[in-house]
């Protein structure tokens, strides 16, 4: 089944070279939005009862894949945003602004789901900005990640993600 997915995906030029590893595809491919090559995993969550959604896989990486820089910059403001909000007026140490310092790393695709993982190295250095996508590929949920940990970081409220964001370690 999920040699059917990668040959789908390879077929449609999507992902440069799609390897599968336990259960998933991955490889890189180009967001022409930010004119940036980055990891792409595809996770179609196969399990013995329910064959992958094929089309639906394919559509999500073919929507990533189709923003345009408008799209990418709604979805940039949306995120400093509703980050900076959560900071309001407390001071903060690094200067460089969120807006200049988010790089795409990677992109999760499942068939119900799009993750994009984002770099801070100034204003997060040890953790990962996830952004879940909607159907149409708008900003949906939003998480603060630890690198080295395996399960996003939630935040009750505002005031904790806020208390999270201007602690010094």
């Amino acid at each position: 089944m999920i040699d059917t997915l990668r040959d789908e995906i390879l077929r449609a030029g999507l992902i440069v070279d799609p390897q599968v590893n336990n259960g998933v595809i991955f490889g890189r491919a180009r967001i022409a939005a930010i004119d940036a090559e980055v990891w792409f995993n595809v996770d179609p969550e196969l399990d013995e009862e329910n064959a992958p959604d094929v089309e639906a896989l394919l559509h999500a990486i073919e929507g990533v894949l189709a923003l345009n820089s408008e799209q990418w910059q709604v979805i940039l403001s949306e995120v400093v945003t509703d980050i900076e909000d959560a900071v309001g007026d407390e001071p903060v140490e690094e200067t460089t602004p969120l807006r200049d310092d988010l790089a795409l790393n990677s992109v999760v695709v499942f068939a119900d789901a799009t993750l994009l993982r984002f770099e801070a190295p100034h204003q997060f250095p040890d953790s990962w900005v996830q952004v879940q996508l909607d159907d149409d590929f708008m900003l949906e949920d939003l998480a603060i990640e630890k690198k080295d940990d395996e399960s996003p970081e939630q935040f009750a409220s505002l005031d904790d993600l806020l208390d999270h964001l201007t602690k010094s370690d």
